[in-house]
């Protein structure tokens, strides 16, 4: 699925596909705000949950930038090299 695509859908569709096309990469913890990310061929899509009722917020979509970058320090990347 392209971002085009998933952009064409209703909300609800953009929720039940992240959910089952995505990958779930990362949860990241926000003062009240729980948000999940979640990869989707080449995109992104963050689901903001209010933390103490896991209440569903908003969601926000992207490629690249600066949604990313809270991510970036996350991640390790772990490289074997076999000679």
């Amino acid at each position: 699925m392209k971002l085009f695509e998933f952009l064409k859908l209703s909300d609800e569709e953009q929720y039940d596909a992240t959910w089952e096309k995505g990958a779930r990469v990362d949860l990241y913890l926000k003062d009240n705000i729980a948000i999940e990310l979640y990869a989707i061929n080449t995109f992104y899509v963050e689901i903001y949950y209010e933390r103490n009722t896991t209440e569903r917020l908003y969601k926000k979509t992207f490629k690249q930038g600066e949604l990313l970058n809270k991510y970036l320090d996350r991640i390790q990347l772990k490289i074997n090299y076999k000679f």
